[in-house]
């Protein structure tokens, strides 16, 4: 700790010396490039020294970062009127304290003194005071865009940390459910000792596959996505048999377009859930439409009798985990629409995306 402490003491005296150097080197040149001899100029330079560096810390460290950062212009004004007037007296009286030493040493040529007036000493000084105080203001406001910069990026990167905590739970919820109802089915079928149990099983492993390593990804192919839910359809239409009419119109091979995943395979499920399929005039019809970067979704199912009177929008959590994820994953992007008719519930769902 002390060590540190020592390396910015060294850092700070250098940058002072450095610009007590470059002041001196500046009212150097500035006052002796009429004559040929530089010593007057630089020895008068060290009068204005001391008053110049106090006005350079002034403006640059105090007035500027205090009060022009901060926006208090009015206070900003009357500091700077008050520096002036008391500056352009100390500049006066460090001019006439010079003249009288240089005059005193008879090294000198006299000239010096008779090319000079008070104008262009104050004209000097607040020269270098400006340009000092330029750089330090360039200087300190790229620190602010700096800090702005870190302050937006570590906004930014907690959003997208909820976000993606968010996500995680609400695919949490969906997970259970689905695998509650498609177990309930492998498990009737069990119990019947249908010879179709294998490819129950089979078909449930390809979903847990894609569950449980697939939707760890933000995006997936549309493809693998539609391949999952023809995996679900086989396994419904395997446990309903012929009471039970699918209809499907699907895209073939469209790798090209990435979808956020689990967002169908939810919605079809619940047709299941609500739907009418103990009676030989159940029917589920769905159909995915590419044009573009846009894919329109489309979920018709036959509605029970004793889903006449509920209101499919309020039963489960699948919807609405779907309505929060549309949210945070396509804001602004996307239409969900439910419609409750009186003998069939329709879905339509349309994602505005990006084609890879």
């Amino acid at each position: 700790m002390k060590k540190g402490l020592f390396y910015t003491l060294i850092q700070k005296l250098a940058k002072e010396l450095a610009l007590c150097l470059g002041s001196l080197l500046f009212f150097t040149f500035y006052f002796g490039i009429t004559i040929s001899n530089l010593g007057p100029s630089m020895t008068f330079g060290l009068f204005l020294l001391p008053i110049t560096i106090a006005l350079i810390h002034v403006f640059s460290f105090f007035l500027i970062p205090e009060y022009l950062f901060k926006q208090r212009y009015l206070w900003f004004g009357i500091y700077t009127l008050y520096t002036i007037i008391i500056s352009i007296f100390l500049i006066t009286l460090s001019s006439f304290y010079g003249f009288i030493f240089i005059n005193s040493l008879e090294t000198f040529n006299s000239d010096f003194l008779l090319t000079k007036n008070l104008y262009l000493i104050i004209i000097g000084v607040y020269m270098l005071v400006l340009l000092t105080s330029l750089f330090s203001a360039y200087r300190e406001s790229y620190k602010m865009h700096l800090r702005n910069q870190d302050l937006q990026f570590a906004l930014l990167n907690g959003e997208l940390q909820l976000k993606q905590e968010e996500l995680s739970y609400l695919k949490m919820q969906i997970h259970p459910h689905f695998l509650f109802n498609t177990l309930n089915t492998i498990y009737g079928s069990a119990i019947a000792k249908k010879q179709e149990t294998p490819e129950l099983i089979l078909k449930l492993s390809n979903l847990l596959d894609y569950i449980l390593y697939q939707t760890k990804k933000s995006l997936v192919p549309l493809q693998d996505e539609i391949e999952h839910l023809q995996d679900y359809l086989a396994l419904e239409k395997l446990r309903h048999g012929s009471s039970l009419k699918i209809h499907t119109s699907l895209p073939e091979n469209r790798k090209d377009i990435k979808i956020a995943p689990m967002l169908f395979l939810p919605l079809l499920e619940n047709s299941f859930k609500h739907g009418k399929t103990n009676l030989g005039n159940a029917f589920v019809d769905l159909r995915i439409e590419v044009k573009g970067d846009l894919i329109s979704f489309s979920l018709k199912n036959s509605k029970a009798e004793k889903a006449a009177n509920s209101n499919i929008q309020s039963s489960g959590i699948g919807l609405q985990n779907i309505k929060k994820r549309l949210i945070l994953l396509y804001p602004n992007t996307h239409s969900f629409q439910i419609e409750d008719e009186e003998e069939f519930f329709l879905v339509k769902l349309e994602i505005q995306t990006k084609t890879a």
